[in-house]
């Protein structure tokens, strides 16, 4: 789900409003963390996020754990195929305004180096990322038809992600770079996310410890939900 810019941003630099992969300053959906949780107080407010009624949200919590075992969803919120997200929008957020499914790819020659970095410290996990697993099998990210939106430099840690925007690091970037982002937020070029990333990982401690890749970002057109398709009950 898109954001309003946040508080922190510089608004000469960054637009009114961001797309990007990291939950610090997107909602992404499902989010599992709370479906697989024992906070009973975090669903509830998860169901009035997403103005659901109990019965729709526990519908929500039944195809989510039938899809994470038949593989079309992975751990901890990644669908390991178009249709899958699809119907998962269609089913139970199309009501959501401006709800949106993007998908992630990271070039090739970055691909070793991020597997590497993850099997570092993911030894203690019950099972491998969604991310890890979809690019240890060469998944492609499913592109047909979808539009590229830029790219976004991001770090992986624990199964999420952060983005260079979590950090401020807009500032940075213009002093040195002129850096300036599409209406998206993110990096129209590969040549100029690639340099961005380099920089950011140069930072070392002054951001998180993560390794920082430039990720490419696509969007894919919402399909019409059909009309002869059960609705699903709102509060």
């Amino acid at each position: 789900m898109p954001t309003p810019r946040k508080d922190y941003m510089d608004e000469q630099i960054v637009p009114e409003t961001v797309l990007s992969v990291s939950d610090c300053l997107c909602n992404q959906y499902p989010d599992t963390s709370i479906l697989w949780g024992n906070s009973e107080v975090k669903k509830a407010r998860y169901m009035d996020q997403l103005g659901l009624s109990l019965n729709t949200i526990q519908l929500f919590e039944q195809w989510i754990e039938e899809h994470r075992n038949t593989g079309d969803v992975l751990f901890p919120q990644v669908f390991s195929d178009l249709h899958s997200a699809e119907e998962f929008l269609k089913r139970f957020l199309i009501h959501l305004p401006g709800i949106r499914i993007i998908s992630i790819g990271l070039p090739e020659q970055y691909i070793v180096d991020f597997l590497k970095d993850v099997e570092l410290f993911s030894s203690k996990n019950p099972e491998p990322y969604g991310v890890e697993e979809m690019l240890s099998q060469h998944h492609s990210p499913g592109i047909e038809g979808a539009k590229k939106v830029g790219y976004e430099v991001l770090g992986f840690d624990s199964g999420s992600f952060h983005s260079y925007l979590c950090n401020g690091l807009e500032h940075d970037l213009r002093q040195h770079f002129n850096f300036s982002p599409n209406r998206y937020g993110l990096i129209d070029l590969i040549e100029e996310a690639d340099r961005y990333s380099d920089y950011c990982n140069a930072l070392g401690e002054e951001t998180e410890p993560v390794l920082w890749f430039p990720w490419a970002i696509f969007e894919h057109k919402k399909k019409r939900a059909n009309k002869n398709q059960r609705s699903i009950q709102l509060r």
